[in-house]
């Protein structure tokens, strides 16, 4: 096959031998083209790719061949390639097979037409459709899952708020029972039974109730932490008082977030360590590490720990660790973690069994603000 230039003055073209090489070996279709399409050359692969002969293109506008709706994609790209050489320019587009198929190629376009050896627009096209299919089924998948877990939520919202009026009613009808004389004692313990089990249910369908809520009436905002935890502390005094526990706090930084929020967080991590606590005096600390554009918050504490294994099962929905000797539903961390993904931020904890935890998480420092919608509700 004779490689043309436009020029006419060197009708072999890629005179070097080496690159004549390259070209006629590559499996991938190279043709070269002219400042408006017209094919001069294209390689040996290009049967192989799209099932024509390289002869039987060379004349053929280079657009003939390619779907009708990335014509004008390839037109913009083929634009920007003449306005800016000498550099590449890339798009996906769907090109005609001799079999009357189109498929999938990745194209680059190559401005060489200030090099006397070439004089040329080279195009590459490279076919993927195996890849593209996969990438899409798997944007399928993702978008399948956004709903399923969209799906999910409105259900969780809608169970845990026309649930709770009726289990309120039993509630309240059976603590009426227990205040009657008609029941014996051990007839009243029962009842109690049913009245504890009912606060739990109540319990767990208000963590669902905010964790399944969506939505949130404002935007990240400049704020300082030590408010936030000053609210904390007072919110959680009677813990702190009746547990005995001692907890430090170092200078906290401003950040970018919503108090209500991060009160959510600071009060069910806090609650945590008190409540699994070891043997020990409660001890907690709080500190604060800056990490580029982030503060890392930690709250660390000697209670009981969590094995390794656990620690990415404990931020699931409904996951606990403990008996129903330990209060709890295991929504908290779930909650947690739903919001400071929503601030932009990740969770994890650090812990082994028996030598406390330090849950950490990050937070955008003041000057980075970022936009997002953060689950609303109580926690």
């Amino acid at each position: 096959m004779t490689l043309r230039s436009p020029g006419g003055d060197n009708p072999g073209g890629f005179s070097v031998p080496s690159f004549r090489a390259l070209v006629e070996n590559c499996s991938d279709v190279i043709t070269l083209v002219t400042t408006t399409g017209e094919i001069l050359y294209s390689s040996a692969s290009t049967a192989k790719v799209l099932g024509y002969s390289p002869e039987e293109l060379v004349g053929r506008n280079a657009f003939d061949l390619i779907h009708s709706e990335d014509r004008e994609p390839l037109r913009k790209v083929l634009g920007d390639s003449l306005a800016n050489p000498p550099g590449s320019h890339q798009l996906e587009a769907r090109v005609h097979q001799k079999a009357g198929k189109w498929c999938w190629a990745e194209t680059t376009l190559s401005n060489l037409l200030a090099e006397p050896k070439v004089a040329a627009v080279v195009i590459n096209f490279r076919e993927i459709g195996a890849r593209r299919e996969a990438r899409v089924q798997k944007q399928n998948q993702s978008d399948d899952l956004a709903r399923s877990n969209s799906d999910l939520e409105d259900f969780a919202y809608a169970v845990a708020h026309d649930l709770q009026e009726p289990l309120r009613s039993i509630s309240m009808f059976t603590e009426l029972l227990m205040q009657g004389s008609t029941l014996d004692s051990y007839s009243k313990m029962r009842a109690k039974f049913i009245v504890d089990g009912v606060a739990r249910m109540i319990a767990l369908l208000e963590g669902l109730h905010a964790f399944a809520l969506r939505g949130f009436d404002g935007v990240p905002r400049p704020m300082h932490l030590d408010s936030v935890l000053a609210e904390v502390l007072e919110n959680l005094a009677y813990a702190i008082s009746t547990s005995n526990a001692t907890i430090t706090i170092d200078a906290m930084p401003r950040v970018q977030g919503n108090e209500r929020q991060l009160l959510r967080v600071f009060q069910n991590l806090i609650s945590n360590a008190i409540k699994y606590r070891s043997t020990a005096p409660v001890r907690i600390h709080i500190s604060a590490q800056r990490q580029q554009t982030d503060w890392i918050i930690r709250i660390q504490d000697n209670g009981i720990g969590i094995a390794p294994e656990h620690h990415e099962q404990i931020f699931s929905l409904l996951k606990r660790l403990h008996g129903e000797e330990t209060a709890g539903a295991g929504i908290g961390l779930a909650i947690c973690k739903k919001i400071i993904e929503a601030l932009g931020g990740t969770i994890w904890v650090e812990s082994e069994f028996g030598k406390g935890s330090s849950f950490c998480f990050t937070i955008a420092a003041e000057s980075e603000h970022k936009e997002c919608t953060l689950p609303s509700g109580n926690g």
